[in-house]
């Protein structure tokens, strides 16, 4: 598996209430409430982020994307799956025991879309530079407008086309395309297209299965789906050659980052901001992606880089700020 020549560019903490001395007033909880659910999902946004400079400086270390990404699945389907007894076993939330077997079966199903996001995007990580992978992701965003323009079978409105319109601008100056001595990996560009359109059946998924399940029991089976996906696609290779010690040198990491951590911040954070301003602060894993890239990993950014990410952050608050405004939070 080839690398790019240069030095490539790219807790559980249960926060208290903060309804405690002073604030008495509901509207100053409810101010509270707000900040927190901010911190909150920009941290979960912000862990995203790191991922894949994370997942690069595994690769550095002699580890193949398959030990890593069969690593942080099983990892994170462990945790989530004591949470998810524990929840159980003292009653907190919906458990697993009273969903329907069918709804059960869906959610496993529609994880199998997070495990082969993560192998696409990994893969990608392994090709091409870490910030190229990142902005390839973000092209989600369009053709999440495609997805739901097929199947509502209606044609998407004008702020929705102008926001992809932009993206696709945003991707082009990001991404360096225009330069006459950029020359990306092919390979990497193709898995980088893959990660986007199969995280845009996660975001559907995320929006239309098992909605009424808990959050723990939700992400468990869903990261139970994405192990199956990912260990059935790794199998050849874990076969052949599987080195045991990224378990405890990389693996907790990226499960951390990648599994555990950012379901438990969005599950505490989306209910106190609603889902358009999360939406919104989601989008720090963009420039928090290209920051950890470029401090940790030497990837270079040029100017017109940075306003090709602020052409598609920009794109992303502006649409969401929109849905909010239309009963979308």
């Amino acid at each position: 598996m080839s690398n790019p020549s240069k030095p490539p560019v790219k807790a559980l903490v249960r926060f208290s209430a903060l309804a405690s001395v002073g604030a008495s007033r509901p509207e100053q909880r409810a101010g509270d409430g707000i900040i927190l659910g901010v911190i909150l999902v920009l941290s979960g946004g912000a862990c995203y982020g790191v991922l894949a400079t994370i997942v690069r400086l595994a690769y550095q270390d002699g580890f193949t994307p398959a030990e890593v990404l069969s690593s942080q699945f099983l990892i994170g389907a462990a945790v989530l799956g004591v949470a998810a007894f524990a929840q159980r076993r003292f009653g907190w939330g919906m458990a697993a025991g009273h969903l329907a077997p069918m709804t059960i079966g869906k959610l496993i199903l529609g994880g199998t879309s997070i495990g082969l996001t993560g192998t696409f995007y990994y893969l990608s990580v392994a090709h091409a530079f870490v910030s190229l992978s990142i902005v390839l992701l973000m092209q989600s965003v369009w053709m999440g407008v495609v997805l739901e323009a097929i199947l509502t079978k209606q044609l998407p409105d004008t702020s929705k086309l102008a926001g992809a319109a932009i993206v696709l601008i945003g991707s082009v100056m990001a991404t360096n395309l225009l330069a006459v001595d950029f020359k990306p990996d092919t390979t990497g560009v193709i898995y980088g297209l893959l990660a986007a359109a199969s995280y845009t059946a996660v975001m559907w998924c995320s929006k239309h299965v098992g909605v009424n399940a808990d959050a723990i029991t939700r992400g468990f089976l869903m990261i139970v789906g994405g192990a199956i996906a990912a260990l059935a696609i790794a199998l050849p290779q874990l076969v052949t050659s599987f080195d045991l010690s990224v378990f405890w040198k990389w693996g907790w990491v990226v499960a951390l980052f990648g599994t555990i951590l950012p379901p438990f911040l969005f599950a505490r954070g989306v209910p106190l901001t609603g889902v358009g301003l999360a939406a919104i602060l989601g989008a720090v894993e963009l420039p928090v992606a290209i920051i950890m890239a470029r401090t940790l990993l030497g990837e270079r950014f040029s100017p017109i880089q940075w306003l090709g990410v602020g052409l598609i952050v920009a794109a992303i608050v502006v649409g969401n700020r929109r849905r909010s405004k239309t009963g979308g939070v």
